[in-house]
């Protein structure tokens, strides 16, 4: 039997809410599509917006629950084997790995069903742990790079969520390109842990890590004639933000990346939340633009690239947790909601977490 995760629309505590439901597995599929078996998937930030309903695409596929309804499947990121192809397909074969194309296709499932078009090919040497991290890991640091500002090697930029999974290849990839990263976190418990954070972060391409009080109080004087040309705000925290903005030099840039959990809102909502929902205005970052002006060819070379960097050991993968998930373990479904709990509480220090399908 297959495995999935599955959550109920409009629950006040949808994680706490989600199930795990057994179903058949599924042996065959249409003449353009593919059977899959998942190999690893990530937690990410947005799955916690669609569980909140919070994210403007809903999930895409669903699975029929015991009391008849059907049940949407979470999950947007993730690497699996292909285990059979429709007979009109001809760009994928049984054995390549394959990785979700778009968002909110359900990847928190041992297996699928699924279009030849929603899904891209990655090289089967790499370990699907880190392919898994591919399109919304790394592409999208590749992008606010790219796509947002011209960069030159000598400039500066600042970025806050510095832990985090994008922030972590921003500064490995800005390193590539000579640009000079300054990284904002959150403070930790005590000093050591604070600097063996520091020390990891530099290690992997970071110029000059500051804590959020840091920034405050001595910024002026650590960031004075340094030509910072792009800040990236992945919290939604408006007087970070332009603590940050207020580093910029004439004419830079300031992105909104992302929205680490599920902000508070007051009866308008949240403002950034709001308008990056709708795709106007503030320099928004949407990865599904940055994929859409690029053809299916260009999306997989890059893929391939950022392969290579990994496999060449140029690219190194941030600290994660690996959650096991075994098909028949007894307990299963409420390790799953346990670690969900804990990752979408982000307290100081939590790895991202991973989860890995084994038989």
């Amino acid at each position: 039997m297959a495995q999935s995760l599955v959550f109920a629309y409009g629950s006040a505590e949808p994680v706490k809410d989600i199930r795990l439901l057994s179903i058949p597995t599924p042996a065959d599929c249409g003449p353009n599509q593919v059977v899959v078996e998942f190999l690893a998937a990530p937690i990410n930030p947005l799955d916690f917006l669609v569980l909140h309903g919070k994210y403007p695409v809903k999930p895409q596929n669903h699975v029929g629950a015991a009391d008849g309804e059907q049940r949407p499947i979470p999950g947007s990121d993730g690497a699996a084997r292909i285990l059979k192809t429709g007979s009109a397909v001809t760009q994928f074969h049984v054995g390549d790995t394959v990785l979700l194309r778009t968002h909110c296709r359900g990847s928190w499932r041992t297996h699928a069903v699924l279009d030849e078009n929603d899904v891209l090919r990655v090289p089967s040497e790499l370990d699907p742990r880190l392919a898994c991290i591919l399109r919304m890991g790394v592409a999208p640091a590749y992008f606010l790079l790219r796509d947002y500002s011209a960069l030159e090697p000598g400039d500066w930029i600042i970025q806050n969520a510095a832990t985090g999974t994008v922030s972590h290849y921003v500064s490995q990839l800005a390193h590539l390109q000579g640009v000079n990263v300054i990284s904002v976190i959150r403070d930790r418990g005590t000093d050591e842990e604070l600097e063996r954070t520091k020390r990891s972060l530099r290690s992997h391409g970071a110029s000059l890590v500051l804590t959020v009080d840091e920034l405050k109080v001595s910024g002026a004087e650590l960031l004075a004639g340094k030509r910072v040309s792009l800040a990236i705000d992945f919290v939604s925290d408006d007087a970070l933000a332009r603590l940050m903005a207020s580093f910029l030099a004439p004419g830079a840039t300031l992105v909104t990346a992302g929205f680490l959990g599920v902000a508070p809102s007051g009866p308008e909502g949240n403002l950034r939340q709001f308008l990056w929902q709708r795709n106007v205005t503030l320099k928004a970052f949407r990865l599904s633009d940055c994929l859409g002006r690029r053809s299916p060819f260009h999306q997989t070379a890059l893929l391939e690239w950022f392969a290579r960097l990994f496999m060449e050991g140029t690219l190194k993968a941030p600290a994660v947790e690996y959650v096991r998930w075994r098909r028949g373990e007894q307990g299963l479904e409420r390790k799953l909601q346990e670690v969900l709990e804990r990752h979408e509480r982000g307290q100081v220090g939590e790895r991202k977490k991973i989860l890995v399908f084994e038989q």
